[in-house]
């Protein structure tokens, strides 16, 4: 009575173990390009929130803040200018009352903690300190502006590295698994058959084995072989091409909202800034019409004096008031304390502008390009299923000929794989 094998030869053993190790291997790969993905999506998401958040601040400083301080500001300056002229006419006595008025009790109405509200914001003679309060604004939120997406993108990156590793180690194992599918151990390390010999399975082929394929059927066993491989191959290449093209994405998504929120951030910067500039106009305005009213026919002398005063204040006011805008509406510098990123927001260029476009271009046409190899890729993948169940047929019941379909699967397969990459 024949006993059944108790254990598997060497070559099975060998076959198990690069078997194993090249599915371990892909998991692994997976699982770690998985992680890296959610690092990328985590950039994104706290990217968005972080530049939410400075769009914002700057929004509430540079909209709703800084118009009505600069109003403050001119008022103030006209009240000082007029204020040794107050007592040598009833023009300059009415518009000091006015100016010295409106300044005290827009002051006086503003909640402390606003820019016009906070006399510490207050800058000598040139207006209110916009940027020191943004500093001010921006640090009550450090849990929104202590986000690091750059931290996430490089956890994102490890995670990816261990990932190519992961791969590197299955395609290892599948060029092992071929090596030793088609090696025979010399003669002089084979051993007689023992008694025991029976018990050893060695029938078995868990994939193609040329080495000990009968005389004659080497040549299609390397063929099986090879079709067998290309599934394993293709799939740890479109684990690693999705991954590729989830980190451009998250790159593309950054960018897109830090062009946007730059673009935002100046154009509140600049939209207060040609403001306070229109107002120095409009005071410069006010001077000259005052000096044509002085001129009037049937203005009597005493009023076009007045006049003139008034003319020759607003002409010195029109001076000091584009000094106040250059001032409360100048670009950030290292002295302000304010978040890079909303320094480089509020001082961007055109052509630093243009740099991170073009750059959210490159990592939108990355994407795409990834996006193209992953979908051929996956169609190749399938191709050499199809081509391993066809090549399985053909061997199982003996029809050499049938060889030609899985043949043309298989070149159809490699073919898509050769086009992904070019």
């Amino acid at each position: 009575m024949t006993s059944r094998p108790q254990r598997f030869s060497l070559r099975i053993r060998v076959q198990i173990t690069l078997l194993a190790v090249v599915v371990g291997a892909t998991l692994l790969a997976g699982w770690q390009l998985s992680q890296s993905s959610g690092s990328y999506q985590s950039a994104v998401r706290e990217d968005l929130r972080r530049q939410a958040a400075m769009i914002e601040d700057i929004r509430k400083v540079y909209a709703d803040e800084a118009p009505r301080a600069l109003q403050v500001a001119v008022a103030q300056a006209r009240a000082d200018r007029l204020r040794p002229l107050r007592n040598q006419g009833r023009l300059a006595a009415s518009e000091y009352t006015l100016a010295s008025q409106f300044a005290f009790h827009m002051r006086r109405s503003s909640p402390r903690d606003s820019l016009l509200g906070n006399d510490g914001y207050r800058y000598q003679d040139l207006g209110y300190d916009v940027l020191r309060r943004l500093a001010d604004v921006q640090h009550d939120s450090p849990e929104l502006y202590g986000l690091d997406p750059d931290a996430r993108m490089r956890a994102g990156d490890r995670w990816a590295t261990w990932g190519l590793a992961a791969a590197g180690v299955g395609a290892g194992a599948v060029l092992a698994a071929v090596c030793a599918a088609n090696v025979v151990r010399p003669r002089r390390m084979q051993r007689a058959p023992a008694p025991s010999a029976s018990r050893v399975l060695r029938e078995l082929e868990l994939l193609p084995q040329p080495a000990t394929a009968r005389t004659g059927h080497r040549r299609g066993a390397l063929f099986h072989l090879s079709v067998f491989v290309l599934p394993l191959v293709l799939t740890l290449g479109q684990i690693l091409v999705a991954g590729a093209e989830q980190r451009a994405q998250a790159e593309a998504s950054r960018k897109a909202a830090q062009v946007s929120a730059s673009i935002d951030g100046y154009g509140l910067r600049t939209a207060f800034h040609t403001e306070a500039q229109q107002t120095a106009l409009a005071v410069e305005f006010a001077a000259t019409a005052r000096e044509l009213a002085s001129l009037d026919t049937g203005v009597s002398p005493r009023d076009a004096q007045d006049e003139r005063v008034l003319a020759a204040v607003e002409s010195t006011l029109a001076v000091r008031v584009r000094a106040i805008a250059d001032y409360m509406g100048r670009t950030p510098g290292p002295q302000d304390r304010i978040d890079a990123t909303a320094a480089n927001a509020l001082s961007v260029r055109p052509k630093t502008l243009s740099a991170a476009v073009a750059e959210q271009n490159h990592q939108v046409t990355l994407a795409e390009q990834a996006g193209r190899r992953s979908l051929l890729l996956s169609a190749a993948t399938a191709l050499a299923v199809v081509a391993e169940i066809l090549a399985v047929a053909a061997f199982a019941i003996g029809r050499p000929r049938w060889l030609w379909w899985p043949a043309l699967g298989a070149l159809a397969s490699t073919a898509l794989a050769v086009v992904a990459f070019i």
